[in-house]
């Protein structure tokens, strides 16, 4: 059972239904697994009525193309506090002759003009963030600090202080940091723990969001082989599957996190060594037998010597050496 308590869920219920714009937030480098939550989580609340964002540092890579609604993440240049964009970049007084605008081609173009002598200004050392509205809730998935958050926590930290975060992990360092803390190590995905909540909270599973809950427990669970799956794993795994959910991940995506499998002869071929199938007494070696002379007939006997066939399996004696030699027979035509 995932460790929750009622008052937990009351809490959140609560949080949940008083916010009209929630921030769904991802640590740097975040799995499968954490991807896969954060998404059930957007298509669900997005259903209820909900302004819902996912951020995330990071740009969505092609291990991620078949979650559905990953198109949906953004990065930091997208998130932040409200609906106007702050441009940020170090200043020095007096490095700036001008700041301009124009609009080409479609495009509003922001011109800012570096005075003679002073350094240019650099993408690496723009940020971006947003101002002049309003987040209600902070749902941080897979964070074990904030962190973890990189620069959408150091853009934005009056916005992380003053609202009410539901913190949401599996790590056992967690710094529970978040108003309502759901941390639980001995689950073996965070897609299980969303999963479980889901029945708590009365939100609808589609087959979209039981689609990538199964991207993510398979993914976290290491495909059912982790130390961590448990009973739970496989009900919360068929839940999604009575839910209509596509399994859809490939072979390619889910070796980016599992461990590498011991490969294990099939038991229709004989891949292993010949002395691995020899009986004591009776040599494997495949004996080698001279060319055959020109002019000359291989004859093969094909009847047993009649002493052989009579030796009981039990008693084994010494071949004669030449017994694996060819046998010649030469004789003369009367014709």
């Amino acid at each position: 059972m995932i460790q929750t308590s009622s008052e937990q869920i009351r809490e959140i219920q609560t949080l949940v239904a008083g916010a009209k714009e929630i921030m769904i937030a991802l640590p740097k480098s975040p799995n499968a697994d954490k991807v896969a939550t954060a998404l059930s989580l957007f298509l669900a609340l997005s259903s209820k009525g909900k302004q819902v964002k996912v951020v995330c540092t990071d740009p969505m890579t092609v291990e991620f193309n078949q979650l559905i609604g990953v198109d949906k993440i953004t990065s930091v240049t997208n998130s932040g506090n409200g609906r106007n964009l702050i441009i940020s970049f170090p200043y020095q007084e007096g490095s700036i002759e001008k700041v301009s605008y124009n609009i080409e081609n479609d495009a509003f173009n922001l011109v800012i003009e570096p005075r003679e002598g002073y350094p240019i200004i650099t993408p690496e050392v723009v940020r971006y963030s947003f101002g002049g509205g309003n987040i209600d809730l902070i749902i941080t998935i897979g964070v074990a600090s904030l962190t973890d958050l990189d620069s959408i926590y150091q853009s934005n930290q009056d916005l992380f202080a003053s609202k009410p975060i539901i913190n949401i992990d599996s790590q056992n360092h967690n710094q529970r940091f978040g108003k309502v803390n759901i941390v639980d190590p001995s689950v073996s995905s965070v897609s299980e723990m969303v999963l479980y909540l889901f029945s708590q909270l009365n939100l609808v599973i589609s087959p979209d969001i039981a689609t990538n809950f199964l991207a993510g427990i398979t993914i976290g669970s290491q495909n059912f082989t982790s130390r961590e799956t448990s009973i739970i794993t496989f009900e919360a795994a068929s839940v999604c599957l009575r839910n209509g959910a596509r399994r859809g991940f490939s072979t390619e995506q889910q070796h980016l996190v599992r461990p590498k499998a011991t490969y294990t002869p099939s038991p229709y071929t004989n891949t292993m060594p010949a002395q691995h199938f020899a009986r004591p007494g009776i040599s494997t070696k495949v004996p080698q037998t001279k060319p055959k002379p020109q002019g000359e007939t291989q004859f093969t006997p094909f009847q047993q010597p009649k002493q052989q066939s009579q030796q009981k399996p039990q008693q084994t004696t010494e071949a004669p050496p030449d017994w694996l030699k060819p046998k010649i027979y030469k004789g003369s035509t009367l014709l």
